[in-house]
């Protein structure tokens, strides 16, 4: 008798339409074992785990809970001939061992062909398109040699790492909150990362720590001797601790002020980085401006100041020059009876006393007349004085 399919539970049982991955396989793989936790196995190594040891190589087996012993599948026991009466016996016990054996490994099979797609085991059809002669294990193993890479891997133990990092919802049962880090624990030990107890009661105080309201209960936590905290003593602690303050209406209303308060200060600590983030971006663009403009600055031809006209200035110069050296070396200008030169029956004007020194000008101008001197209205061109030496 062979067990029938419809007396198979697939309720609980995930279908995968997508192609396979580390976590579909791990989490097909943990649906499964619970089935086979309630399959009767007979063999004492098995302890309270059933059948389970049917997808578990020995590695993953001896980390069970309370498992020390690999469990010996049993084989046929063949047609009886034995000519004892306790040698029926033990034929009887072991005809039915197979036979829960191999109901077993069918329902295993059933249910795995139920959580993935046929086409993700072509590789292992026979001619005829059937998948016989493969255990359990087999096909798991195939499904994550096809499929899953060593990268792949990687970055799933990441991934379940951060799911023991998840936040508490205090607007939930605190056994939400347990059983989604205890799911990512086994995921991780699926994939032999050893987890313990003292790593889970880590990360729950860690989320714990942001409620006011359990503030007592964790000081009471931390008394405790090391030997009284384990996970389960963990989860029944804070349980009761959380469905009493539910229950006390002073501890529901301090918690919400102070949820309220925290709010604020989360909202103001959101918008200081929103600030943050806006002077920065401001700077960064300030910065990328400069550099434009430096960059457009220096594809620009370098203007050369306009020459300066000298020409002006030097004419100057030299007459400042020539008017000094006529000054210093004209000498006498010549004439007699202290009267200036005349010719052509133009008047004489008087001198001007003795060497012709004032004590001040009479025009504001540089003119000097080789006759005449200097202090004069004309020079030694337009002189109508003119010594005859002119």
């Amino acid at each position: 008798m062979t067990i029938k399919e419809e007396e198979i539970d697939l309720t609980g049982i995930t279908r995968n339409d997508s192609t396979p991955t580390i976590t579909s396989i791990t989490k097909a793989k943990r649906e499964i074992g619970r089935q086979l936790k309630n399959k009767v196995c007979a063999d004492p190594d098995s302890k309270e785990h059933g059948q389970s040891y049917l997808i578990y190589d020995d590695v993953e087996w001896l980390k069970k809970k309370g498992v020390t012993d690999a469990v010996t599948p049993p084989t046929n026991p063949g047609t009886y001939s034995g000519t004892s009466h306790n040698a029926l016996e033990v034929h009887k016990a072991s005809v039915l061992a197979w036979k829960r054996y191999r109901e077993a490994q069918s329902a295993t099979k059933t249910m795995i062909m139920y959580a993935f797609k046929p086409h993700h085991f072509l590789e292992l059809e026979d001619d005829n398109g059937d998948i016989i002669g493969f255990t359990a294990i087999e096909l798991f193993d195939h499904l994550m040699d096809t499929y899953v890479q060593p990268e792949d891997v990687a970055d799933q133990i990441t991934a379940f790492h951060k799911d023991l990092e998840q936040k508490y919802d205090p607007t939930e049962d605190p056994q939400v909150y347990y059983k989604a880090v205890q799911d990512a624990r086994l995921a991780l030990i699926s994939l032999n990362e050893i987890i313990d107890g003292e790593t889970l009661i880590r990360h729950g105080l860690n989320q714990f720590k942001e409620h006011l309201d359990l503030k007592d209960d964790i000081k009471a936590w931390k008394k405790l001797t090391r030997t009284e905290k384990t996970w389960k003593k963990f989860k029944s602690h804070f349980t009761q601790a959380i469905n009493e303050n539910k229950n006390d209406t002073g501890t529901l209303k301090a918690i919400g002020i102070a949820n309220a308060v925290k709010e604020q200060i989360n909202e103001n600590k959101e918008n200081q980085q929103i600030l943050a983030q806006a002077a920065d971006e401001a700077n960064e663009k300030i910065d990328h401006l400069k550099k434009m403009y430096t960059a457009l600055l220096a594809k620009q031809p370098q203007q050369q100041p306009p020459p300066q006209d000298k020409t002006s200035e030097t004419i100057r110069v030299l007459t400042e020059k020539i008017n000094r050296l006529e000054a210093s070396g004209s000498g006498s200008t010549g004439g007699s009876g202290g009267t200036r030169g005349s010719r052509g029956g133009q008047k004489n004007y008087p001198s001007n006393g003795k060497d012709g020194i004032r004590n001040s000008r009479r025009y504001d101008n540089d003119n000097y007349c080789w006759t005449c001197g200097f202090d004069i209205k004309h020079n030694s061109m337009t002189c109508q004085y003119m010594y005859r030496k002119h």
